[in-house]
């Protein structure tokens, strides 16, 4: 793998982890690393995985752009699917009882 490669996988990753972020019903992830970190193991994965089977894919840089795109869309919502499971949502305010 070329370093501009990685480095267009890190920024593709970045990327592509803010949008699928910002379009699931929740927020950010605190951790800055998982914005990315989880995408480009998904386009890691799908890498390795899809190529075969998408023959029909574009390639940008040594990327394949289809396969990104789903690598990384399946690891944001595995992502959050394991978030969600482990830290359930947060009652903003208890319920006011009646005296």
């Amino acid at each position: 793998m070329d370093i501009g490669t990685l480095l267009l996988m890190l920024g593709l990753a970045y990327g592509s982890g803010l949008l699928w972020y910002d379009l699931l019903p929740g927020k950010l992830p605190e951790p800055v690393w998982r914005v990315a970190g989880y995408p480009f193991l998904g386009i890691f994965v799908a890498e390795a995985l899809l190529p075969h089977i998408l023959t029909f894919d574009p390639m940008f840089g040594g990327i394949h752009l289809i396969t990104a795109a789903i690598g990384s869309l399946v690891a944001v919502l595995v992502d959050w699917v394991i978030t969600a499971g482990r830290h359930p949502a947060l009652v903003a305010m208890p319920e006011p009882r009646m005296a």
